[in-house]
């Protein structure tokens, strides 16, 4: 499986469970958390470096002075090394959706996961924000600006993964080796993403950890933030949402528009605000309507479909008791399985359960052997009908004769 990288929030504790179990502290995950702040505070983020090679942290698009505080090292600062710490300053004097990242060798660290969304709420009284929402997803608690406008808002982290960078970890536990394949021998225009993520899942994981639930008549907020280093054509099913600002500027109330389709260039962000109000253009009506990238591979996990950053809008009438959709199309059970995405399940199993209009999956395809074996299969079926109608012959005679006798 290919590893990643995060910033992560300190904490007490291990990085993973215990000595014995390497499973990851529930803080170290994708994407890198969400860090809110409000416009106008003083703001001190301190960078220790716990990894095994230089970091640096650049905030892309908040506002901050320069001198030791850029994050970048050909400019700005020395890099952070292993096991040293880097405290930058910053008193934002605007508010909106921003980012985070890297920049050392940013084509390979910024991949790996050094990234994450930095937001700067509006000034307002007695306002307390969500600092980190780790895991990114749905805000539990917004910030009065926003709950003047939404009733709800979600982070909307994309990502992805080329396995060729990723994997690359787990080949040495020398940093040098690493550094030499990671920085001189991968080459990011080579490289092709496998793995589509939103907010660090791939469907089907995506509707339990970004499913966007909705009442009618709702206006919720969605910051989208493009991690990847491809063009992201995000795409709502029944709605249109309504562009409301770029990379973390409001548009004009006059000019702002709406769409189906929304791209977004690596890096950028777009804040929307999805209004469920059923009239043929914000909204279709209720139901189960899903959410992804329109540029394709970007829906398939390592080449199988239906994968990759695939999400669903969902109205809380259509929830069960669970909390997932209540669809009313195939069963999403086969998609839960490591089987389906190691190509051996049919890709239409639910809806073809003879196998009729089946692929193969896992097994070999022989064209000379699946001909052969139709044409035998027509021979036997040959032979059946003339026995059938052999022995229909004999009974219709056996008949006959009983009859002739009778009388």
């Amino acid at each position: 499986k290919p590893g990643a990288w995060v910033f992560a929030p300190k904490s007490r504790g291990m990085a993973t469970v215990n000595r014995e179990d390497l499973t990851a502290n529930r803080l170290l995950r994708l994407p890198s958390a969400p860090i809110r702040v409000e416009q106008g505070d003083n703001i001190t983020l301190i960078l220790e470096n716990t990894h095994y090679f230089p970091h640096t942290i650049h905030l892309h698009g908040v506002d901050h002075a320069f001198s030791n505080n850029d994050g970048v090292p050909q400019t700005s600062e020395r890099m952070t090394m292993p096991g040293e710490q880097h405290v930058y300053q910053l008193k934002p004097r605007h508010a909106g959706t921003m980012m985070y990242h890297c920049h050392v060798q940013v084509q390979a660290h910024m991949m790996m996961g050094l990234q994450g969304l930095f937001i700067v709420e509006e000034n307002k009284p007695n306002n307390w924000v969500q600092t980190f929402n780790v895991g990114a997803g749905k805000v539990r608690a917004p910030s009065k600006g926003v709950l003047e406008d939404y009733v709800q808002e979600y982070d909307m982290h994309y990502q992805g993964i080329d396995t060729s960078l990723n994997n690359l970890i787990q080949t040495s536990n020398d940093p040098r080796q690493l550094a030499k394949k990671m920085h001189r021998i991968y080459d990011i225009t080579d490289g092709s993403d496998d793995y589509f993520m939103l907010n660090g899942r791939s469907f089907p994981y995506t509707l339990r950890e970004s499913l966007i639930t909705v009442e009618p008549n709702q206006h919720t907020k969605l910051r989208l933030l493009n991690g990847t280093p491809d063009v992201i054509a995000f795409h709502p099913h029944g709605h249109k949402p309504t562009v409301t600002a770029y990379d973390g500027v409001e548009v004009n109330p006059a000019n702002r528009i709406q769409r189906d389709v929304f791209t977004l260039s690596s890096a950028q962000r777009i804040d929307l605000d999805l209004y469920t109000k059923d009239d043929g253009l914000n909204s279709y009506g209720e139901g189960v309507w899903l959410v992804h990238d329109h540029a394709e591979r970007a829906i398939t996990t390592n080449g199988i479909n239906p994968g990759g950053n695939v999400s669903q809008i969902v109205y809380r009438k259509y929830l069960n008791k669970n909390a997932m959709a209540k669809v009313e199309g195939v069963s999403l059970m086969p998609y839960f399985t490591p089987e389906y995405y190691q190509g051996e399940v049919p890709s239409w199993t639910e809806s073809d359960p003879y196998g009729y209009w089946a692929d193969v999956a896992g097994r070999d395809v022989s064209t000379l052997k699946d001909v052969l074996l139709i044409i035998v299969l027509g021979m036997l079926f040959g032979v059946v009908l003339l026995l059938l109608k052999a022995l229909y012959a004999c009974l219709q005679g056996l008949i006959n004769k009983m009859t002739g006798e009778q009388s």
